[in-house]
């Protein structure tokens, strides 16, 4: 008879809680639980590279603007591109809470595919750029990036960062956080159907709009100033305090252009997208940034994060666009404090195809 020993106990434990755990994989099990649409948007994107690829071999084609960003570069129009700026067409590898690892991630696929397109923009945010923020977020790194990715880079990487990806990796109840409330509610027919036709109606979106994905209602939003200040406070206190730039990120995007420069794409650059006065006030304003090189001073996080921008921008001799400070939006309706509403999306496409050379 099998006897475990006292050492043989802790790997036994780890065997019996992975195989409950792929459980949670069986069937149509995982629409029982799943609360985001993530997902889908970094599976489309694998796809959209191939897409790309084809497009850009026909003989008779647009010129192709590659956007790689986060959730603040993802509304944009294609019948509004096709009908103002019909020479081109927009291929958007925008994805949530899309960060430079991930951008690299899709520039290197690019580079092995010999992908070429007339230009490539990235949409850069001092958000993805924090060392230190109260709440951390690991959507790309876990829905976007493939072991080998990670292995690649694995000191561009922290420890925290190593465990926790390993530790969702192998467990999807770690992944997901499955709630008994979202079980119980899918349980009802109506329910789960509205849940899947979201997840259907995301890729038919994804998929007709090249990667975008955008907000029908153009209809003047009614300004909802206290909610948005609310909500700017609480995206500063999560995100921005303290702020100490995370110098990996700018190696992730000097590596970026670096790519597209071998590549020889004619129009690179970087664009700060638009977040709302409340928000941009405070990155201006408030004074909780600090230096790792200069403990006796602290600095605002524009003055940190737009110097190493612009910066990187000249040394690499590529464009800087900033639609909050230099070339501010007139159309100032947000849905939340950094997201622009869909009223304001044609002055923000006009803004980034208006610097297509």
């Amino acid at each position: 008879m099998f006897r475990p020993t006292p050492f043989m106990i802790p790997f036994l434990l780890f065997l019996f809680s992975f195989l409950v755990d792929k459980l949670f994989l069986l069937g149509n099990f995982p629409l029982y639980y799943l609360t985001t649409a993530s997902f889908i948007n970094f599976e489309h994107k694998e796809n959209l590279i191939f897409q790309l690829k084809k497009y850009l071999s026909f003989p008779e084609r647009k010129k192709v603007l590659v956007i790689l960003g986060n959730s603040r570069s993802m509304s944009f129009h294609n019948d509004y591109i096709n009908s103002k700026y019909p020479q081109w067409i927009l291929f958007n590898f925008s994805v949530p809470g899309g960060t430079q690892e991930y951008f690299l991630y899709i520039i290197e696929k690019f580079k092995t595919q010999n992908i070429q397109p007339e230009a490539v923009f990235f949409a850069v945010t001092p958000q993805g750029m924090n060392s230190k923020p109260l709440v951390k977020t690991d959507e790309v790194m876990v829905f976007g990036l493939p072991p080998d990715f990670i292995f690649k880079y694995i000191s561009y990487f922290s420890v925290d960062q190593l465990t926790n990806y390993i530790g969702k990796k192998l467990f999807i109840t770690y992944k997901y956080r499955p709630k008994l409330r979202v079980i119980n509610a899918r349980r009802n027919d109506l329910e789960m159907l509205r849940f899947v036709n979201f997840l259907i109606k995301n890729q038919m979106i994804l998929e007709q709009e090249r990667g975008s994905i955008p907000e029908l209602n153009a209809s003047a939003p009614y300004f909802r100033e206290e909610f948005i200040e609310k909500n700017a406070e609480s995206i500063w206190k999560d995100f921005f305090t303290p702020f100490i730039l995370e110098k990996n990120a700018i190696r992730f995007l000097n590596d970026c252009i670096q790519i597209s420069k071998e590549l020889k794409i004619p129009q690179i650059a970087l664009f700060w997208p638009p977040v709302s006065p409340a928000l941009k006030k405070r990155k201006q304003e408030k004074i909780v940034a600090i230096l790792k090189e200069d403990k006796n001073n602290t600095y605002t996080v524009k003055e940190i994060w737009e110097k190493e921008m612009k910066s990187l921008a000249q040394k690499n001799h590529i464009d800087w666009y900033d639609f909050n400070f230099s070339e501010p939006m007139n159309c100032n309706y947000f849905i939340d404090a950094s997201h622009l509403s869909s009223f304001c999306i044609q002055e923000y496409t006009d803004k980034i195809f208006q610097k297509l050379r």
